[in-house]
């Protein structure tokens, strides 16, 4: 196995000394080659035109010595389909520093210097896997123009690097190691604080890409939940789940075709259109994936909430099947409405089908806020479907909100200021999500520091 870690380094300013030592003393951990990528940025003010008691600074570019053995501006291969860009210079003050580059390396999937965390999933041909381009942070301290461009810069600037792991096969592996303000950084189980480094820590949180359990590819199931796996080598305090329930019994998205459902009637598919089935294998599932040391939560979803839609529009006559199990619930919901109660249908629903007292079941629009010592904490009560003001959500509008937050519903893994999107733990071809995708098997982690990474799946392995 090889391992790069990564980064960017302004002029003119000095390397952030925890965060640089600490990216050298996990890149001695793990036998790591460093790479850093120059980038220039004109900080010098015209004469009167910086707010009382700022400084210019000198009139020579230089850059910090500590990096000099480390300088990488040329374009590596790292991997096959993984290209390392040092050539290109983006200013830092960018605020999508990603954007015009997404053809910019062909089919491969690259990293850009910067020094913000940015990520996006490019769609790709269906069968030929999701080309991904990333940001790589920077080794260096904040240093901008006090004007607009460049505060707004200063607010996003992100420490540190990503490391990149490729495996004998030549399978790559990318995560961020976003360092805090003094410097230490988290890489799943490892932590680096004032050059120590120590494994085997816990994570926060995990935020598993979309579940779609009747949908799940097995293989992701067996890398994030079996023996081994992502839950039990991190062995996080929470555990965040978003579309546990596909709904393909009764999917919205082929409820109004009769060509669809023909097919799964003409194959003698049976159980698949039986909806409390599949509501007792979602809630199987979520027993199987609990652990007594890990708080389990559901967030509330568009999957999740297609169950109080189908109660609520179809005419039990017409679906003989699920007609018993349609009344049972659809009497729970006038009995609530009545008391003027409101019931949270799919909560009732699984619970009824065996889920535990200990799942935590979010309530649209209800706040789970980790790490709150972390600049006010991370909100992971959102699934992402639903925007400002009744707006869809996207990446894009959630970010405007100031808040940090991990959300889900677009199965493409993402970092977009202060948001991070998972990807999806369900087959990467639903039927409905023809042409190009852009989807991956993609997981947050959260650490305790309030810094997260993305940790994306392939080949049968979540990392090399």
């Amino acid at each position: 196995m090889k391992r790069y870690i990564v980064s960017s380094a302004q002029n003119n300013t000095k390397v952030h000394s925890g965060a640089w030592a600490n990216l050298l003393a996990l890149a001695k951990h793990y036998d790591a080659t460093v790479l850093v990528a120059r980038y220039h940025y004109e900080t010098r003010f015209h004469k009167n035109s910086a707010k009382p008691g700022a400084t210019a600074d000198e009139e020579t570019t230089w850059f910090d010595p500590a990096i000099a053995p480390y300088i990488a501006d040329q374009r590596i291969t790292l991997a096959p389909g993984l290209e390392w860009c040092g050539e290109v210079q983006i200013l830092p003050t960018a605020k999508r520093p990603i954007s015009g580059f997404e053809a910019y390396t062909g089919r491969n999937s690259c990293i850009l210097p910067h020094a913000k965390f940015a990520m996006q999933s490019i769609a790709s041909g269906k069968h030929e896997g999701t080309k991904l381009v990333y940001t790589s942070g920077t080794a260096t301290k904040r240093n901008y123009l006090q004007k607009k461009a460049g505060m707004l810069a200063e607010f996003h600037h992100g420490f540190g690097g990503l490391v990149v792991e490729v495996d004998a096969e030549g399978n790559w592996f990318v995560r961020q190691l976003n360092a805090d303000n003094s410097g230490a950084i988290h890489d799943l189980d490892v932590k680096v604080s004032r050059g120590k480094v120590t494994t085997k820590n816990r994570v926060t949180a995990i935020v598993w890409g979309d579940c779609h359990v009747r949908r799940g590819d097995p293989t992701v199931a067996e890398l994030a939940w079996g023996k081994g796996g992502m839950l039990e080598t991190l062995r996080p305090r929470h555990q965040v789940f978003h579309d546990l329930l596909d709904f393909r019994s009764r999917n919205h998205h082929e409820i109004d075709s009769g060509h669809r459902r023909f097919e799964r009637h003409s194959a003698g598919a049976k159980a698949e259109n039986n909806v409390q089935l599949e509501i007792g294998e979602a809630a199987r599932a979520l027993i199987f994936r609990s652990r007594y040391w890990c708080r389990t939560v559901v967030v509330a979803s568009n999957h999740d909430e297609a169950l109080t839609r189908w109660l609520d529009t179809v005419d039990y006559r017409e679906d003989p099947e699920n007609a018993l199990f349609f009344l049972h619930l659809q009497g729970e919901v006038y009995k609530a409405i009545a008391r003027r109660k409101p019931l949270h249908v799919f909560e009732y629903a699984m619970r009824y089908s065996g889920a535990a007292d200990t799942h935590r079941f979010l309530c649209e629009d209800e706040s789970y806020i980790v790490c709150p010592d972390a600049n006010g904490g991370i909100e992971l009560g959102m699934h992402g479907h639903r925007g400002p003001n009744g707006t869809r959500g996207n990446a894009n509008n959630l970010a405007r909100m100031g808040r940090k937050a991990i959300v889900g519903h677009s199965h493409s893994a993402a970092i977009v200021d202060g948001v991070y999107v998972t990807g999806t733990s369900s087959d990467l071809d639903m039927g409905y999500n023809k042409g190009p995708s852009s989807w991956t098997h993609s997981h947050v982690v959260v650490y305790p520091n309030g810094k997260r990474a993305v940790v994306t799946m392939w080949k049968a392995k979540w990392r090399a």
